[in-house]
């Protein structure tokens, strides 16, 4: 079987299983995050082992290269989110996502700090570790550019939509799959330049900051 396709079928398989565990199966975020770490992390490196997709040493160095773009890309990206909420966030009805949250991952005002301060370190890492190390830098060095870009950003993309489907109304639902892709373009466009997922995962982080700043307004808990 060839490299890449050994890839996109495990990648896919690995992304079909966590699904069905983010959406409907496990009781709580905490034991939602713990599968996703076998599924994204564990399993990955195993069989990256066996199919020798990527040299994960590489991959996991921290290079010098693209960090003026690190801090840059990182402060933006969190002052344009939150600045675009200020802005437009009054003509959306956003309660149902508190709801939603508590409903789905049993995330709530109380335990909201301790997930907000999860994701920006550990998942972020996660995702950009799945999506854009193992799948994209990955499938760069078996395919065309610009099919690598699509296929990552459109799998992390879909990924994302799905647990989501029941959190917004339909006119923020399609800007939100739309931002998701232009997202995952962007982040392969930063590992592309740095030839690192270090880079896109700050980005990613600050991303997930301005978003649970967001979150902790939506829950009460940050006034402004």
């Amino acid at each position: 079987m060839r490299k890449h396709v050994s890839l996109l079928l495990a990648v896919s398989v690995l992304v079909f299983l966590m699904a069905p565990v983010d959406l409907w199966l496990a009781p709580n975020y905490w034991v939602k995050s713990a599968v996703k770490l076998v599924l994204f992390v564990v399993m990955p490196i195993g069989l990256n082992h066996l199919f020798k997709w990527v040299e994960l040493r590489n991959l996991l160095s921290l290079k010098q290269k693209g960090r003026k773009l690190l801090v840059i890309g990182s402060l933006v990206i969190y002052i344009f989110i939150v600045g675009i909420y200020l802005i437009i966030g009054r003509w959306f009805d956003l309660g149902g996502v508190t709801i939603a949250l508590e409903e789905t991952m049993a995330i709530n005002r109380d335990n909201f700090i301790f997930v907000a301060l999860y994701i920006p370190i550990v998942n972020a890492f996660v995702e950009e570790f799945f999506f854009r190390g193992i799948l994209f830098l990955a499938l760069t060095k078996y395919i065309k550019m610009g099919y690598a870009y699509l296929i990552s950003a459109g799998i992390f993309s879909v990924y994302h939509v799905a647990i989501m489907t029941n959190w917004f109304s339909a006119p923020l639902f399609l800007l939100l799959v739309f931002s998701l892709l232009v997202a995952g373009l962007l982040f392969n466009w930063i590992n592309a330049k740095t030839d690192s997922i270090y880079a896109s995962y700050f980005i990613h982080a600050a991303s997930n900051l301005a978003i649970n700043t967001i979150g902790l307004h939506l829950f009460g808990l940050l006034p402004f």
